[in-house]
């Protein structure tokens, strides 16, 4: 008998966990790609920024030169929380465009996708790399989520400012 609830407790255990570890996909990448470059018309490059292998998608103007940026940022929230945004920045003004969630892993990070958070990035730039963090207020029992989220445009502002004849 003690054997056999060891076991089941054992099992419901490993079933918690194999459904905690796939995220929860709020949109695909390509949707939010294309919605933060306002077009499907994109190109899909790597480029390493400050050592770190950057995959962003970017639109071009009519003179073929880059529009739109938009930066695939994923984060980790430890042990195992998973999150991908992507950040959209305007190529010329290096600003924040927009913030798009593509997945989490964790419920309680779930309140970082709203508008109301997201939108505080809007319009964001170089000039606002350095006091970024003071400047998002952060959502209680997500604060770390919204740490990672502010990380994420931090690095997606610093790349479009790098990207130069990178294009």
């Amino acid at each position: 008998m003690k054997k056999m609830l060891t076991r089941s407790v054992l099992v419901i255990l490993f079933l918690s966990q194999m459904e905690s570890a796939h995220a929860a996909e709020f949109e695909p990448l390509g949707k939010a790609a294309a919605a933060a470059l306002g077009t499907t018309k994109a190109f899909r490059k790597t480029v390493n920024v400050d050592k770190r292998d950057v995959t962003l998608f970017y639109s071009k103007d009519a003179s073929g030169q880059p529009e739109k940026y938009a930066f695939v940022e994923k984060g980790i929230y430890e042990p195992s929380c998973t999150h991908t945004w992507v950040v959209g920045v305007d190529a010329k003004t290096n600003k924040v465009s927009e913030v798009r969630v593509v997945e989490m892993s964790c419920p309680h990070a779930f309140p970082t996708k709203a508008a109301s958070f997201l939108d505080q990035f809007k319009g964001k730039g170089p000039a606002d790399v350095a006091k970024l963090s003071s400047q998002i207020s952060t959502i209680a029992k997500a604060t770390g989520s919204a740490n990672l989220t502010t990380d994420a445009v931090k690095r997606s502002i610093t790349a479009a400012s790098q990207m130069k004849g990178k294009l």
